[in-house]
């Protein structure tokens, strides 16, 4: 009678001290929790979330927190902290992060000069997402741009293929606005050569005068007096 006894006071020591202990399942379904509400606005991301070791034996937590690891960024391989501030522990969950990177390819051939427009370019996903450093992937940064060089159609589009149009070409009539304190005159003349908007070109006013001035997005020519 007093072994049965012994081993019934051992049973209801031991239950009460399983009962405190952390629930894992419970942390991996927070930590997955996070991780998807942080990549909620990445729809191209995925991710790999790895699994606690269930010989772990933690007092359990009435306020579990996850978060970031110390110095860890939300891609690639990277970590997540679970931890509690009373009791006090603190786990540390990997996590994997991969992310499809689209970049622009041409849709036909290309000369250079010429102006890209929608249909000349489609976003397909990278290969090697290193390639994302210089290849463009927005179709609004290159609709509209000039060509620097030809390429043939399915060519991934970099930064350096695309610049902005000539606004103002050579021989071609432009709009010359002096403007100063108080005036504004209006005049026309000759470019000299081609420039794009930004750059100082050089006038050929019908007098013979050269006059160099800031070529405008609208390809007028500005001068301040």
């Amino acid at each position: 009678m007093k072994r049965i006894f012994l081993m019934m006071l051992a049973l209801c020591l031991t239950v009460p001290a399983l009962a405190a202990n952390q629930n894992l399942t419970l942390l991996e379904q927070m930590a997955r929790s996070y991780v998807q509400g942080e990549l909620s606005q990445r729809p191209q991301a995925t991710f790999r979330l790895g699994r606690l070791d269930r010989r772990l034996a933690l007092p359990a937590c009435p306020a579990p927190q996850v978060a970031w690891a110390d110095g860890a960024v939300p891609g690639g391989n990277t970590y997540i902290d679970l931890y509690c501030l009373a009791p006090a522990w603190r786990l540390r969950l990997p996590v994997a992060i991969n992310e499809t990177v689209l970049g622009l390819v041409l849709t036909r051939p290309v000369r250079a000069g010429d102006t890209l427009e929608p249909g000349d370019v489609r976003q397909a996903p990278l290969p090697d997402a290193a390639m994302a450093r210089d290849v463009l992937s927005d179709p609004a940064q290159v609709v509209g741009q000039s060509m620097t060089s030809g390429a043939a159609a399915g060519i991934w589009l970099r930064n350096f293929m695309v610049r902005p149009p000539f606004v103002v070409k050579m021989n071609q009539r432009v709009r010359v606005v002096v403007s100063g304190d108080g005036f504004s005159v209006e005049a026309e003349g000759v470019a000299i050569a081609n420039g794009r908007a930004g750059d100082v070109v050089t006038v050929r006013m019908p007098n013979g005068q050269l006059l160099r001035g800031v070529a405008g997005q609208d390809g007028v020519v500005s001068l301040s007096n």
